[in-house]
């Protein structure tokens, strides 16, 4: 009875990950000049050690976001800081990662006090005509459930699954301006 248990729990583990596709190879990091300088400067100056970076996306009066799976709650999109890996390549590579968008990244906005490094990325990809909640790329549904545009001044900090990381997101909406790059 339990080499059946353990067996059903193997099949089942082993199905899941079968049946899910794996990311495609992330496209080469898209950065602006500008960034490329200012590597040394991000890192200095963040409030604690840096372990991931996040692009905000801003949609005329939104911006994107990704619902995570297990906690049900709102986030950047963004991830873990690779060896040798810049910070702004992090943002871009796991924003790919987990929305399928190749945005570029094109300005410094903050760092979190939790180590998040905030980057305002660019996307020209008709984003404004897709509906406020559209499915998450099919290689990213093990960890995203869906891609939100929210209005970052609509939501309480209950609503995202870092609450701290809700000022940041409002600061970094107010003072990215896509037209200025």
């Amino acid at each position: 009875m339990v080499i059946l248990f353990r067996l059903s729990a193997i099949f089942a583990v082993l199905t899941l990950f079968a049946c899910s596709q794996s990311s495609p190879s992330a496209p080469v990091c898209r950065v602006s000049d500008r960034l490329l300088t200012q590597e040394n400067y991000i890192r200095k100056n963040a409030q604690a050690s840096l372990i991931a970076a996040a692009c905000l996306i801003k949609i005329n009066n939104k911006v994107l976001l990704v619902e995570h799976r297990l906690s049900g709650k709102l986030d950047f999109p963004g991830g873990g800081l690779l060896e040798k890996e810049s910070v702004a390549c992090t943002a871009h590579r796991e924003t790919w990662e987990e929305t399928g968008f190749n945005v570029e990244v094109t300005q410094y906005l903050s760092n979190t006090p939790n180590g998040l490094a905030i980057f305002g990325c660019d996307l020209d990809a008709g984003i404004e005509t897709l509906p406020d909640a559209f499915e998450a790329p099919p290689w990213a549904k093990l960890e995203i459930i869906k891609l939100v545009k929210a209005d970052p001044f609509t939501l309480d900090h209950d609503a995202m699954r870092f609450p701290d990381n809700l000022i940041p997101l409002r600061d970094g909406y107010t003072q990215f301006d896509i037209k200025q790059h």
